[in-house]
């Protein structure tokens, strides 16, 4: 079995199609870990959930984007009542999305999928996964979720993931200054703008070979995303 982690999606079905197909990742063997941000920016924020979650023995972590898509879908509020910051960061596109969608599959996403991501994991190799970072002087099981799916602190100083052989996250696009996934001490980061103007990525955590999409807004053409 081998283990394959995909970064933030933001909502573009196309580029995960596009990275499932490329890799050689076999369904029903391998292990695929998704590293948060399924939804938010581009227009199919359902048909990327519901391709996960026909996808067996996967993985999926929470980021702050699902946070706040989630927490609409446990209300379903009004366009009125929902909470600003995610409209206009990316959530009008995934509350558009889910108005096509039928009622009973709303709630179906809320508990089968944004109900199961988990805030971090840990895999036998003692690699770690986890959507945004975490605070390498503490034990990450004591630490606050939502720093988890907020923190950019590890990317951004550098810092080593202590204790662990290797570190997987995304949240913190590169897409401006590297185009493919990169590495800081051990840490890798596989967020590569797919939520904005660049790609979505998809790794083989043993060899690091990799496969990316087509650009982004060049699958939605005529769409603005993020």
């Amino acid at each position: 079995m081998e283990t394959y982690v995909i970064g933030d999606i933001h909502g573009a079905f196309r580029a995960l199609e596009q990275v499932l197909d490329r890799s050689p990742f076999r369904p029903g063997i391998d292990r695929l870990i998704q590293l948060g941000d399924v939804a938010d920016g581009w227009p199919e924020t359902p048909e990327c959930v519901e391709r996960l979650l026909n996808i067996s023995n996967s993985i999926w972590l929470q980021g702050n984007h699902d946070w706040w898509a989630a927490e609409w879908l446990a209300t379903q509020s009004s366009e009125a009542d929902i909470n600003f910051s995610w409209y206009m960061q990316g959530g009008q596109a995934t509350l558009e999305a889910y108005k096509r969608v039928l009622k009973a599959d709303l709630g179906r996403h809320f508990k089968d999928f944004f109900g199961e991501q988990r805030p971090y994991f840990e895999d036998e190799q003692n690699n770690l996964y986890v959507h945004a970072g975490y605070d390498p002087t503490e034990p990450i099981a004591e630490q606050d979720p939502y720093e988890l799916i907020w923190s950019r602190e590890l990317w951004n100083r550098k810092e080593e993931a202590l204790g662990y052989q290797e570190c997987f996250i995304g949240h913190t696009p590169t897409w401006n200054w590297s185009q493919v996934p990169c590495q800081r001490a051990n840490v890798w980061n596989l967020d590569q703008g797919a939520g904005f103007s660049g790609r979505l990525s998809m790794m083989n955590v043993r060899t690091k070979e990799f496969v990316q999409s087509d650009i982004v807004p060049e699958l939605y053409p005529g769409i603005q995303g993020r």
